[in-house]
Protein backbone atom coordinates (compact mmCIF):
# COMPACT_ATOMS: atom_id res chain seq x y z
CA UNK A 1 0.00 0.00 0.00
CA UNK A 2 1.09 3.38 -0.62
CA UNK A 3 0.08 5.79 1.96
CA UNK A 4 0.48 9.46 0.93
CA UNK A 5 -0.55 10.85 4.15
CA UNK A 6 3.05 10.78 5.51
CA UNK A 7 4.41 12.86 2.42
CA UNK A 8 5.84 16.04 3.18
CA UNK A 9 5.37 17.44 -0.22
CA UNK A 10 1.86 19.45 -0.27
CA UNK A 11 -1.31 17.47 -1.28
CA UNK A 12 -2.08 19.25 -4.73
CA UNK A 13 1.83 19.64 -5.98
CA UNK A 14 2.75 16.45 -8.28
CA UNK A 15 5.12 14.57 -5.98
CA UNK A 16 2.64 14.33 -3.94
CA UNK A 17 0.83 12.05 -6.65
CA UNK A 18 -3.03 12.55 -6.17
CA UNK A 19 -3.08 14.92 -8.90
CA UNK A 20 -1.87 12.48 -12.15
CA UNK A 21 -2.78 9.41 -13.98
CA UNK A 22 -4.88 8.16 -11.33
CA UNK A 23 -7.04 11.25 -11.10
CA UNK A 24 -7.83 11.11 -14.62
CA UNK A 25 -9.00 8.05 -14.50
CA UNK A 26 -11.14 8.86 -11.17
CA UNK A 27 -12.60 11.51 -12.85
CA UNK A 28 -13.09 10.77 -16.67
CA UNK A 29 -16.84 9.65 -15.99
CA UNK A 30 -17.66 13.26 -14.13
CA UNK A 31 -15.77 14.95 -17.28
CA UNK A 32 -17.12 13.89 -21.27
CA UNK A 33 -16.51 16.19 -23.71
CA UNK A 34 -20.05 17.29 -24.28
CA UNK A 35 -19.60 18.67 -20.66
CA UNK A 36 -16.86 20.56 -21.26
CA UNK A 37 -18.31 22.09 -24.68
CA UNK A 38 -20.90 23.09 -22.83
CA UNK A 39 -19.12 25.27 -19.74
CA UNK A 40 -17.03 27.01 -23.03
CA UNK A 41 -20.17 27.81 -24.32
CA UNK A 42 -21.72 29.19 -21.10
CA UNK A 43 -18.24 31.65 -20.82
CA UNK A 44 -18.18 32.68 -24.36
CA UNK A 45 -22.06 33.71 -23.59
CA UNK A 46 -21.47 35.02 -20.36
CA UNK A 47 -18.25 37.09 -20.68
CA UNK A 48 -19.19 38.05 -24.57
CA UNK A 49 -15.86 37.28 -25.57
CA UNK A 50 -14.21 38.73 -28.49
CA UNK A 51 -11.77 36.67 -31.09
CA UNK A 52 -8.44 37.54 -29.68
CA UNK A 53 -9.00 38.25 -26.71
CA UNK A 54 -6.47 37.16 -23.92
CA UNK A 55 -7.60 34.70 -21.51
CA UNK A 56 -5.24 33.23 -18.16
CA UNK A 57 -6.42 29.63 -17.18
CA UNK A 58 -4.91 29.03 -14.22
CA UNK A 59 -4.74 26.20 -12.74
CA UNK A 60 -5.25 24.87 -16.34
CA UNK A 61 -5.03 20.90 -14.83
CA UNK A 62 -5.02 18.75 -18.53
CA UNK A 63 -6.11 21.86 -20.56
CA UNK A 64 -9.67 20.75 -20.34
CA UNK A 65 -10.94 24.23 -21.13
CA UNK A 66 -7.58 25.98 -21.91
CA UNK A 67 -7.50 24.01 -25.22
CA UNK A 68 -11.09 24.53 -26.18
CA UNK A 69 -11.38 28.13 -25.65
CA UNK A 70 -7.80 28.43 -27.81
CA UNK A 71 -9.34 26.18 -30.53
CA UNK A 72 -12.40 28.31 -30.83
CA UNK A 73 -9.60 31.32 -31.23
CA UNK A 74 -8.73 32.92 -28.56
CA UNK A 75 -5.19 33.86 -27.44
CA UNK A 76 -5.24 31.36 -24.47
CA UNK A 77 -2.20 30.49 -21.77
CA UNK A 78 -2.45 27.78 -19.19
CA UNK A 79 -0.42 27.71 -16.15
CA UNK A 80 -0.31 24.81 -13.67
CA UNK A 81 2.28 23.33 -11.10
CA UNK A 82 1.81 19.93 -12.16
CA UNK A 83 3.93 19.00 -15.18
CA UNK A 84 2.14 15.80 -16.18
CA UNK A 85 -1.12 18.32 -16.25
CA UNK A 86 1.41 20.18 -18.79
CA UNK A 87 2.11 17.52 -20.62
CA UNK A 88 -1.42 16.25 -21.48
CA UNK A 89 -2.57 19.66 -21.87
CA UNK A 90 0.01 19.74 -24.45
CA UNK A 91 -0.57 16.83 -26.03
CA UNK A 92 -4.13 17.16 -25.89
CA UNK A 93 -3.35 20.75 -28.23
CA UNK A 94 -1.53 19.14 -30.57
CA UNK A 95 -4.53 16.85 -31.30
CA UNK A 96 -6.66 19.86 -31.82
CA UNK A 97 -4.24 21.74 -33.90
CA UNK A 98 -4.00 24.48 -31.77
CA UNK A 99 -0.91 26.96 -30.38
CA UNK A 100 -0.66 27.52 -26.57
CA UNK A 101 1.26 29.27 -24.35
CA UNK A 102 2.33 26.56 -21.05
CA UNK A 103 3.62 27.83 -17.99
CA UNK A 104 4.67 25.33 -14.79
CA UNK A 105 4.45 27.44 -12.02
CA UNK A 106 2.48 28.13 -8.59
CA UNK A 107 -0.89 30.15 -8.87
CA UNK A 108 0.35 32.58 -5.98
CA UNK A 109 3.80 33.23 -8.36
CA UNK A 110 2.15 34.40 -11.85
CA UNK A 111 4.94 35.89 -14.35
CA UNK A 112 2.48 38.59 -15.82
CA UNK A 113 1.02 41.67 -14.83
CA UNK A 114 -1.58 43.53 -16.47
CA UNK A 115 -1.75 41.39 -19.89
CA UNK A 116 -5.02 39.92 -19.58
CA UNK A 117 -8.91 40.32 -20.38
CA UNK A 118 -9.63 37.18 -18.82
CA UNK A 119 -8.42 34.57 -15.97
CA UNK A 120 -10.28 31.13 -15.10
CA UNK A 121 -9.88 29.22 -11.96
CA UNK A 122 -12.22 26.28 -12.70
CA UNK A 123 -13.39 23.07 -11.13
CA UNK A 124 -12.49 23.54 -7.80
CA UNK A 125 -9.05 24.48 -7.87
CA UNK A 126 -9.00 27.26 -5.17
CA UNK A 127 -8.74 26.22 -1.45
CA UNK A 128 -6.00 24.00 -1.71
CA UNK A 129 -3.20 26.24 -0.40
CA UNK A 130 -2.03 25.96 3.40
CA UNK A 131 -4.29 29.22 4.70
CA UNK A 132 -6.51 31.92 4.28
CA UNK A 133 -3.33 33.85 3.91
CA UNK A 134 -1.73 31.68 1.21
CA UNK A 135 -5.40 31.87 -0.84
CA UNK A 136 -5.46 35.62 -0.36
CA UNK A 137 -1.99 35.39 -2.51
CA UNK A 138 -2.97 33.55 -5.18
CA UNK A 139 -6.10 35.98 -5.78
CA UNK A 140 -3.83 38.68 -5.38
CA UNK A 141 -1.63 37.56 -8.08
CA UNK A 142 -4.50 36.15 -10.79
CA UNK A 143 -5.75 40.20 -10.60
CA UNK A 144 -2.14 41.70 -10.78
CA UNK A 145 -2.22 39.63 -14.25
CA UNK A 146 -5.31 41.44 -15.46
CA UNK A 147 -5.89 44.55 -17.32
CA UNK A 148 -8.19 47.18 -15.33
CA UNK A 149 -11.48 45.87 -16.41
CA UNK A 150 -10.67 42.34 -17.29
CA UNK A 151 -12.77 39.66 -15.68
CA UNK A 152 -11.70 36.80 -13.37
CA UNK A 153 -13.89 33.37 -12.86
CA UNK A 154 -13.47 31.23 -10.20
CA UNK A 155 -15.82 28.42 -10.23
CA UNK A 156 -15.90 26.18 -6.80
CA UNK A 157 -17.83 23.48 -5.06
CA UNK A 158 -20.88 24.54 -3.35
CA UNK A 159 -20.06 25.18 0.40
CA UNK A 160 -23.63 25.43 1.31
CA UNK A 161 -24.67 22.40 -0.88
CA UNK A 162 -21.91 20.04 0.64
CA UNK A 163 -22.85 21.01 3.78
CA UNK A 164 -26.75 20.51 4.04
CA UNK A 165 -26.41 17.51 1.89
CA UNK A 166 -23.16 16.05 4.01
CA UNK A 167 -21.92 12.66 2.83
CA UNK A 168 -19.00 11.55 5.21
CA UNK A 169 -18.11 8.22 3.72
CA UNK A 170 -18.85 7.04 0.14
CA UNK A 171 -17.23 5.06 -2.55
CA UNK A 172 -17.51 4.97 -6.40
CA UNK A 173 -16.48 2.25 -8.80
CA UNK A 174 -14.79 3.21 -11.88
CA UNK A 175 -15.13 1.70 -15.08
CA UNK A 176 -11.99 -0.22 -15.24
CA UNK A 177 -13.13 -1.64 -11.95
CA UNK A 178 -11.18 -0.26 -9.37
CA UNK A 179 -12.96 1.39 -6.60
CA UNK A 180 -12.06 4.74 -5.02
CA UNK A 181 -13.38 5.21 -1.14
CA UNK A 182 -13.96 8.43 0.67
CA UNK A 183 -13.89 9.40 4.40
CA UNK A 184 -14.75 13.09 5.20
CA UNK A 185 -14.69 15.00 7.92
CA UNK A 186 -16.01 18.93 7.90
CA UNK A 187 -14.80 20.98 10.11
CA UNK A 188 -16.70 24.18 11.33
CA UNK A 189 -13.82 25.78 12.61
CA UNK A 190 -11.70 26.49 9.87
CA UNK A 191 -13.95 26.06 7.11
CA UNK A 192 -12.05 22.81 5.44
CA UNK A 193 -13.77 19.25 4.28
CA UNK A 194 -10.81 17.27 5.28
CA UNK A 195 -10.76 13.85 3.04
CA UNK A 196 -9.13 10.68 2.76
CA UNK A 197 -8.92 9.28 -0.69
CA UNK A 198 -8.36 5.65 -0.92
CA UNK A 199 -7.83 4.23 -4.18
CA UNK A 200 -7.69 0.62 -4.65
CA UNK A 201 -6.90 -1.17 -8.19
CA UNK A 202 -8.47 -4.22 -10.02
CA UNK A 203 -4.91 -6.26 -8.74
CA UNK A 204 -5.44 -4.83 -5.16
CA UNK A 205 -2.90 -2.38 -5.29
CA UNK A 206 -4.14 0.63 -2.57
CA UNK A 207 -3.03 4.41 -2.62
CA UNK A 208 -3.90 6.84 0.32
CA UNK A 209 -4.45 10.70 0.07
CA UNK A 210 -5.09 13.19 2.66
CA UNK A 211 -7.11 16.39 1.51
CA UNK A 212 -8.27 19.06 2.88
CA UNK A 213 -10.10 21.82 0.68
CA UNK A 214 -10.71 24.83 2.29
CA UNK A 215 -14.27 26.00 1.47
CA UNK A 216 -14.99 29.44 1.47
CA UNK A 217 -18.58 31.22 2.11
CA UNK A 218 -19.95 34.08 -0.66
CA UNK A 219 -19.26 36.65 2.42
CA UNK A 220 -15.50 35.36 2.69
CA UNK A 221 -15.09 35.74 -1.26
CA UNK A 222 -16.20 38.86 -1.39
CA UNK A 223 -13.89 40.40 1.09
CA UNK A 224 -10.69 38.58 -0.35
CA UNK A 225 -11.69 39.73 -3.85
CA UNK A 226 -11.63 42.72 -2.25
CA UNK A 227 -8.78 43.14 -1.00
CA UNK A 228 -7.08 42.18 -3.89
CA UNK A 229 -8.46 44.55 -5.85
CA UNK A 230 -11.74 42.64 -7.75
CA UNK A 231 -14.87 43.60 -7.53
CA UNK A 232 -17.79 40.45 -8.04
CA UNK A 233 -20.31 41.10 -10.49
CA UNK A 234 -21.97 38.59 -10.83
CA UNK A 235 -22.82 34.98 -9.30
CA UNK A 236 -24.32 31.81 -10.89
CA UNK A 237 -25.04 28.21 -9.57
CA UNK A 238 -24.35 26.28 -12.77
CA UNK A 239 -23.35 26.71 -16.08
CA UNK A 240 -26.24 27.08 -17.36
CA UNK A 241 -26.23 30.56 -15.99
CA UNK A 242 -28.89 30.38 -13.17
CA UNK A 243 -28.71 31.95 -9.91
CA UNK A 244 -27.16 31.11 -6.87
CA UNK A 245 -28.84 29.19 -4.15
CA UNK A 246 -28.27 26.72 -1.44
CA UNK A 247 -28.36 23.34 -3.66
CA UNK A 248 -26.78 24.67 -6.30
CA UNK A 249 -23.84 22.70 -7.26
CA UNK A 250 -21.54 24.71 -8.52
CA UNK A 251 -20.59 28.53 -6.87
CA UNK A 252 -19.31 30.55 -9.97
CA UNK A 253 -18.63 34.06 -9.85
CA UNK A 254 -16.99 36.37 -12.08
CA UNK A 255 -15.15 39.67 -10.71
CA UNK A 256 -13.77 42.57 -12.46
CA UNK A 257 -10.49 44.12 -11.80
CA UNK A 258 -11.06 47.99 -10.14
Amino acid sequence: MTNKQTSQAPWYSEEYGFFGPGYLKEYEAMLPQEKTLAEVDFLEKMLALQKGVKILDCPCGHGRHSVELARRGYDVTGQDLNGFFIEEAKKAAAQAGVSMRWNKGDMRELPFENEFDVALNLFTAFGYLESDDEDQKALDAVARTLKRGGKFVLDVINRDRVVRNYRPNHWAKLSDGSVVLTEAEFDHTTGRNNEKRTRIDVDGKREEFSLPLRMYTVVELVKMFGKAGLTIKEMYGNYAGEPLTFDSKRFILVAEKN
